[in-house]
């Protein structure tokens, strides 16, 4: 069958759909799947407490001493007379990047921007990325805007890549065209406007059906099953058939349930056609087909919440999909709660957590949903803190800390301060510093000074009262003067000496300390040794961060430190590279970012 019996039988289709809509209105059954049931519910628009919030400091409050004297301010870093040289002509203006930046070298900084471990500077980026219209004399318009689209899709942002395609003027270049129209489709398959789908579709007839890997057919047939028009989706599904090289066995398999004529076990070994997952989810969701983990490792991001909703699929990798979504702000607590409560435990596995341990260690989501749980069946205070504390415990070893955190506040509520549970202190604080009630946990803090049995327990109370007074302080801008000065308060019984980290954390805060003030010896000692595991980024990358901060270019140095950090974690960088880079963000829109960066890096390498 030839291109052109194929395009005249896609012509009479799209006839046909016009004239029933004429006639009457359309019913099209969509089943209403559990997942969607339960997206009913969610609040996807939570707004998580951020570490800038409002905040105050009471300093009489744990015996913190936190008040900086003039001198040790004048000496600070921060107010040095060169950092006043620092002006408003700092503010971000994002002209500068393009108008300033070699197109080779702005290609390369912004293609290698994926994978950032700082969600502070991830979100600095993202709000810059698409808010200037100015473009590089030396790069075409669109290609232009297709480079920030694909930036932007890089760091999993597809809600405002959609927004930013929709403002965009008619575009010449036709194979941005197609790209857009697709990723359009694709954008409203995975946000669950599948009907908006299969209405934009109609609206993209000059399309070449048989190009771009048969995505706009397969969606035309499915668009038809959607209606139960299997006839009519049959049909065209034998000429895509008749029409293709290779069949898409994976497509195929989804069409075939849907009609009832394949059951949903029989995708195993299938292969996955990466440039079509949404069209795939959109059609699992519909036929309450289980999704595969294979979707996660795709776009963990985007795909995190679909399988989330999707009760035909495995707990374990719904629990899986919920820390993710959870960590990206697309779910709330509630909701985890709930689906940590629909793991089904026995009765003997509840009473016996020692015995089920060694399982649990290798199934780290299913874990925490049995932590949780085995919470809510305590009955005497002292035992629900108990599990709570085995719930830290494990969370802690599994990084989910704050997820347990959150989860155990409620039960956490029922337990009062008292000098028996004093050693307990300083952990029961963090969590509620976390959960921003300072009350609670300044009366816990209180009750854990009294216990100071060893050195573990004071850098444990110590690392708390850190968290306490930096979490607390009613201008973000002060936070480098309440840190300068519980560093010297605290240097030594802020961290433990035999912990694995001590290196690592030693060094971090010889680096911030350094940074805070040039005037007095470094409280911290660094290690002596040769060599150092840890490498520097490539003297290219090097010396943009140094240019930046030369020409005072703020939107090159956060791409440059970004592309700088490759993905590794605070802790994972070079202290001088780490040291390079605050020095860079002390300039960076007049040192804004900064104290959100130093309250993100000790967090990150757990010294508080």
């Amino acid at each position: 069958m030839n291109r052109f019996l194929l395009i005249f039988l896609c012509i009479l289709i799209n006839l046909s759909f016009e004239e029933k809509e004429a006639k009457a209105e359309t019913v099209i059954k969509l089943h209403k799947s559990p997942d969607q049931l339960i997206n009913e519910s969610l609040n996807l628009n939570l707004e998580i407490d951020s570490e800038n919030g409002d905040l105050i400091i009471i300093e009489e409050e744990v015996n913190i001493q936190v008040d900086a004297n003039d001198d040790a301010k004048k000496n600070m870093a921060l107010t040095s007379e060169e950092d006043q040289e620092v002006t408003t002509e700092n503010d971000v203006n994002v002209s500068d990047l393009w108008l300033q930046s070699n197109k080779d070298e702005l290609i390369f900084l912004l293609n290698n921007t994926y994978n950032i471990n700082s969600p502070i500077l991830k979100n600095e980026l993202l709000s810059i990325l698409g808010d200037d219209a100015v473009v590089n004399d030396n790069v075409d318009f669109e290609d232009f805007n297709k480079l920030i689209i694909n930036t932007l899709l890089n760091l999993g942002d597809r809600k405002k890549s959609y927004k930013l395609i929709q403002s965009f003027a008619e575009i010449i270049n036709k194979d941005i065209v197609n790209f857009y129209t697709e990723f359009n489709l694709n954008y409203l398959l995975s946000t669950n406007n599948i009907s908006e789908a299969c209405e934009y579709r109609k609206e993209t007839n000059d399309i070449d059906l048989l190009d771009n890997n048969n995505f706009y057919l397969e969606l035309d047939i499915f668009c038809l099953a959607l209606q139960e028009k299997f006839d009519e989706a049959n049909l065209l599904n034998g000429v895509l058939n008749e029409n293709v090289n290779q069949q898409d066995k994976y497509f195929q398999f989804l069409f075939d349930v849907m009609q009832g004529s394949s059951t949903a076990n029989e995708s195993a070994n299938l292969e996955i056609d990466e440039d079509k997952i949404f069209l795939y989810s959109a059609m699992h969701r519909i036929g309450n087909i289980p999704l595969s983990n294979q979707f996660l490792l795709l776009d963990p991001i985007n795909l995190s919440m679909p399988i989330v909703l999707s009760n035909s699929t495995k707990i374990e990798l719904r629990l899986k999909a919920a820390h993710i979504a959870f960590f990206n702000k697309k779910l709330n607590i509630d909701s985890l709660s709930a689906l940590y409560q629909a793991v089904d435990f026995t009765y003997d596995e509840l009473n016996n957590p020692s015995k089920i341990l060694s399982i649990l260690n290798k199934d780290i989501e299913k874990g925490m949903a049995y932590f949780y749980q085995l919470i809510n069946i305590q009955i005497l205070p002292i035992s629900r803190l108990e599990a709570i504390f085995k719930f830290w415990e494990f969370a802690e070893k599994n990084n989910l800390e704050l997820i347990a955190f959150e989860l155990s506040l409620k039960s956490l509520n029922t337990i009062q301060p008292s000098n028996e549970l004093a050693p307990y202190g300083s952990e029961i604080a963090k969590a509620y510093i976390y959960n921003r009630n300072f009350e609670m946990a300044n009366k816990w803090l209180l009750f854990s000074q009294a216990s100071l049995e060893d050195k573990k327990s004071l850098y444990k109370i110590n690392s708390s009262k850190l968290l306490y007074n930096l979490s607390k302080i009613e201008n973000s801008e002060n936070l480098s003067y309440i840190l300068f000065d519980n560093l010297k308060f605290m240097n030594n019984s802020l961290i433990d000496q035999n912990n694995l980290n001590f290196i690592i954390q030693n060094e971090i805060l010889y680096v911030i300390f350094s940074l805070l003030n040039k005037e007095n010896a470094n409280l911290f000692n660094v290690a002596k040794k040769i060599d150092e595991e840890r490498q520097m980024p490539s003297l290219f990358i090097i010396n943009k961060i140094r240019q930046a901060i030369a020409d005072k270019n703020n939107p090159n140095l956060l791409l440059s430190i970004i592309v700088s950090l490759g993905g590794k974690k605070w802790e994972e960088i070079h202290p001088e590279h780490c040291r390079l880079i605050l020095v860079g963000l002390k300039q960076y829109k007049n040192g804004k970012l900064l104290n959100q960066i130093l309250l993100e890096i000790l967090k990150q390498s757990s010294i508080i």
